[in-house]
């Protein structure tokens, strides 16, 4: 396996977890690693194209991570999110770093269209969205899922970032 950049992975991350399902193929909702962090869609997909993209190192904020390495994830993450609306054309995105359940950073890229249920509101003031998130709801379908990271991976090619892994898409 190759070293997928952790700085003292945490056994009981979740997310260290899935870094290294990513590594192994075996995260079903990996896109691409980069250099800093894995871009990976979103199970729930009431948001269509919503997107993590997931620090490589194991830490709880951005600031843990030293400066160059921290210049270099910020950028990287702002060209996922340029990515993200390059493939899915929202009309704003939400960018946020929470880290509340699961304190390792990684950033929600959420697409709001003019067509959700709340486009003016939060994400967390939807209460559809709670529902479908606390039930684990919203998983695209294969075709979708294959439909949304095709156009996720090819907006990322378009976009100055290496990727340095990335799952096949299928046909």
């Amino acid at each position: 396996m190759q070293d997928s950049g952790h700085t003292g992975p945490m056994a009981d991350c979740p997310i260290c977890t899935d870094n290294a399902a990513a590594e192994e193929g075996a995260d079903p909702w990996f896109v691409a690693r980069l250099e800093t962090g894995y871009v990976r869609l979103a199970p729930n997909q009431y948001f269509r194209g919503s997107v993590f993209f997931v620090a490589r190192q194991c830490v709880k904020e951005v600031f843990d991570l030293d400066a160059s390495h921290r210049d270099h994830h910020l950028a990287e993450m702002a060209e996922v999110a340029a990515a993200v609306n390059e493939a899915f054309q929202p009309r704003k995105l939400n960018i946020e770093s929470l880290g509340n359940g699961v304190p390792h950073l990684h950033w929600w890229i959420t697409p709001r269209y003019e067509t959700d249920p709340r486009p003016k509101g939060p994400i967390w003031e939807d209460l559809d969205f709670l529902r479908v998130l606390w039930g684990e709801g919203g998983r695209p379908s294969a075709e979708e899922f294959a439909s949304l990271q095709g156009s996720l991976l090819g907006a990322l090619r378009s976009r100055s970032v290496t990727i340095e892994l990335a799952r096949s898409v299928s046909p």
